[in-house]
């Protein structure tokens, strides 16, 4: 899959246009699809790259890792359990670990279980991006796609193949 990205990050002062291609595994909802390229616009940096997706169920969704080959980013998308998340952040000190969902439901569920062994460390991100937007971009599953993706505080305005969408993103820091 291609997505042609003009991405502007106001916050981060951050202008990117970027043609983004993607590798879909036969049985990846355009859902998860949609929410690994809303997730590279949300915390793009240098050397972001997507991982093997569901090919490697061990690998992350997006990461980064720095010149010498330390990850330094890892980025998960749609689902997540409290251990492996655990894990992440513990077998990978210093490394930012966040996790991404197109749904409320499955951020409400790990909370809780994260609060309980998550204290006093800022590498673990919970972000959620408005449902509806990301239900909105899996309807076109055409193998080309252009974006223009602006994101102003807690929010992402997005022009994809000519359509104006938009949605709410939230954060939770530990």
């Amino acid at each position: 899959m291609e997505f042609r990205v003009a991405l502007n990050h106001v916050d981060r002062k951050l202008e990117v246009e970027d043609a983004v291609i993607i590798a879909r595994h036969p049985s990846e909802t355009g859902e998860h699809l949609n929410l690994r390229v809303l997730a590279w616009c949300l915390l793009h940096e240098e050397r972001l790259a997507f991982g093997p997706g569901l090919s490697d169920p061990e690998a992350a969704d997006l990461w980064t890792h720095d010149l010498t080959g330390r990850l330094t980013t890892w980025i998960e998308c749609g689902t997540a359990t409290p251990d492996r998340l655990k894990r992440l952040v513990q077998h990978n000190t210093g490394a930012q670990v966040h996790v991404v969902f197109g749904d409320e439901r499955r951020r409400q569920e790990l909370l809780p279980a994260i609060a309980e062994w998550k204290r006093g460390q800022e590498a673990l991100t919970v972000w959620t991006i408005d449902q509806a937007l990301v239900k909105a971009l899996a309807l076109h599953d055409e193998r080309r796609h252009k974006w223009a993706a602006t994101i102003v505080g807690d929010h992402i305005y997005l022009d994809a193949d000519g359509e104006a969408l938009d949605g709410a993103v939230s954060r939770d820091s530990w």
